[in-house]
């Protein structure tokens, strides 16, 4: 379980510097808004691998997947927030809370890819 996890934390880092990859190369473009809704994204990666990696110091017998349910709360605020957003037609937030969710959509198909 533990190169399990290991294995999990190394693809979040991975996937954390593809998108601020993205974003240095949106900034050199002029494009701020779309570079900025990308730092978010990447850090949705930094704030999984904390809480769980946080958890599991905790609780080492913890299955991964129960030591990860906390961070599935912490995203539901942004789901609200998105919907706030779309109400407001505020594009920029939109754009944010988008990038945020997508890290989630991509961290979930992973978890469920290894565990």
């Amino acid at each position: 379980m533990n190169e399990q996890i290991n294995e999990f934390f190394n693809w979040l880092d991975t996937a954390k510097e593809a998108v601020l990859s993205e974003v240095a190369a949106l900034a050199s473009d002029g494009r701020t808004d779309e570079s900025n809704s990308l730092k978010a994204k990447a850090n949705v990666y930094d704030i999984c691998k904390s809480v769980t990696g946080t958890i599991l110091k905790k609780a080492p017998d913890m299955s991964f997947k129960d030591a990860f349910a906390p961070f599935e709360r912490i995203t539901a605020p942004w789901r609200e927030s998105l919907e706030a957003a779309k109400a407001h037609d505020d594009a920029r937030k939109i754009m944010v809370e988008e990038a945020k969710l997508s890290a989630v959509t991509e961290i979930l198909a992973k978890i469920k890819e290894m565990f």
